[in-house]
């Protein structure tokens, strides 16, 4: 009986386990960071009306993406090409595409929450996709 722990050829793991878990642990970070800027938000809005202003800029939401979907997108194909994980790569895509669109989407488009549910709705499905491609990339031959 095979014993090791996926279908995986684990002969190269330990030089692409560092360099993936290198770039999931920057993208789980980033799609925290915003998750945490979406949610921030409207209490700044009340309790800072200069504060919330800057935060509510496109731009912010822009720059923020710019940063978010290379990464995920780096570290979701790496990961899929290792682990060959349909789900995750999907459930990463889906996150990517939902923080893409919102921060690419004129705000005048969208009630003043909906922009900011669908970030936070992508961005939670960021941070979900990147554990799953994490542990799925972390993934050791069991003794």
């Amino acid at each position: 009986m095979d014993s090791t722990c996926c279908d995986v050829d684990h002969s190269k793991h330990e030089v692409f386990e560092q360099a993936t878990d290198r770039w999931d642990k920057v993208g789980i970070f980033l799609s925290g960071l915003c998750a945490l800027h979406c949610l921030a938000t409207p209490l700044l809005v009340l309790a800072l009306p200069v504060m919330g202003e800057f935060f509510e800029q496109e731009w912010v939401h822009l720059t923020m993406a710019l940063f978010v979907v290379p990464v995920g997108l780096f570290a979701f194909w790496s990961g899929f090409t290792h682990h060959r994980q349909i789900k995750v790569f999907a459930l990463g895509v889906l996150g990517l595409t939902m923080v893409g669109g919102a921060s690419l989407m004129p705000h005048e488009w969208v009630e003043f929450y909906g922009h900011d549910m669908v970030t936070i709705i992508g961005s939670l499905c960021l941070i979900t996709a990147h554990i799953l491609n994490r542990r799925a990339c972390l993934c050791h031959e069991h003794a």
